[in-house]
């Protein structure tokens, strides 16, 4: 049997940037408090694979509308830690990241 967290990542294959697509709540189902946000980022050298990225926040970086102004935002992550987990019988990549901010910015 194999389970999600058998298929492990490697960041060294990851980028430093991401582009951002979509930004949504992060909520808890159970308890319904707001824990951040996910950033839906696409990862070039994975196909270009979307990955919700969660980060615990009480300030979004970037709005949707900007997004939709903009088209797609080059972001980085600070601790990024991806994994996969089974889910009906699919394998998706899960990601939470300490911080996001805009690439090139410090």
């Amino acid at each position: 049997m194999i389970r999600g967290n058998d298929f492990i990542l490697n960041p060294n294959n990851l980028e430093e940037q991401f582009q951002l697509v979509e930004v949504s709540n992060w909520v808890d189902f159970t308890t319904k408090e707001k824990l951040g946000f996910y950033y839906t980022v696409l990862f070039p050298k994975l196909k270009f694979e979307k990955v919700k990225v969660a980060v615990k926040a009480t300030n979004q970086l970037v709005s949707n509308e900007e997004l939709e102004q903009k088209g797609q935002i080059p972001v980085s992550f600070e601790g990024l830690h991806t994994w996969a987990s089974l889910y009906n019988g699919r394998l998706s990549v899960k990601a939470e990241a300490d911080n996001i901010r805009k690439a090139g910015m410090k």
